[in-house]
């Protein structure tokens, strides 16, 4: 256990501001698809237009750009967190954001990690804000038929008030079950070479 409290003590503190993003046709869209019976409703409730493949799903295609290195750096620029001249690479980016489709629903969940929390807010806003301008500048050039994806803050960043990593708790009872564990087995191996 004082492993487990030691290695958690030496982990540089990361705290998570995350955000959920909607990504579905707007309202109007829908009911007129459904009045013409033009695309199509799958199982799972979503539309999908059979005159553009690729478009299939929102969430899918959406949750890669948002956490593309280009993007989190320009975002990390307008943050105030990296310089004109820096940018991340794939790892970098990865280690600072990570955007999941959820199945079964158009929603993407976001999530920025940075040391402090306050970087962590100003990041995950940052990369909303180059989101849904993104996201305006390409579903302006979409033309009909083709189903228009709207990208919506259902749930915007937070200001996280403690650190999500490393999670001290978890860590310090795997320790101490860890050293449960081996106390025993030392214990018992001691007991079968006296015997």
């Amino acid at each position: 256990m004082a492993i487990a409290a030691i290695v958690t003590a030496l982990q540089t503190p990361l705290y998570a501001s995350r955000a959920l993003l909607s990504v579905r046709p707007p309202p109007e869209v829908v009911a007129e698809f459904l009045r013409t019976h033009q695309p199509k409703i799958g199982a799972d409730g979503r539309l999908y237009d059979e005159n553009d493949p690729l478009r299939q799903s929102g969430p899918g295609r959406w949750a890669p750009r948002l956490a593309a290195p280009g993007l989190v750096t320009l975002a990390a620029r307008d943050a105030g967190l990296l310089s004109a001249g820096q940018s991340l690479d794939d790892r970098q980016a990865a280690a600072w954001v990570t955007a999941d489709a959820i199945d079964g629903a158009d929603l993407v969940r976001l999530t920025v990690w940075q040391p402090a929390p306050d970087a962590a807010l100003k990041l995950a806003e940052a990369i909303v804000a180059r989101g849904l301008e993104a996201n305006r500048r390409d579903e302006a050039e979409v033309i009909a038929p083709a189903v228009h994806r709207r990208v919506v803050v259902v749930d915007p960043p937070a200001l996280p008030a403690a650190p999500g990593y490393p999670r001290r708790a978890v860590n310090l009872a795997v320790g101490l079950g860890l050293g449960v564990l081996m106390a025993t087995a030392f214990v018992a191996a001691r007991q079968v070479i006296r015997n």
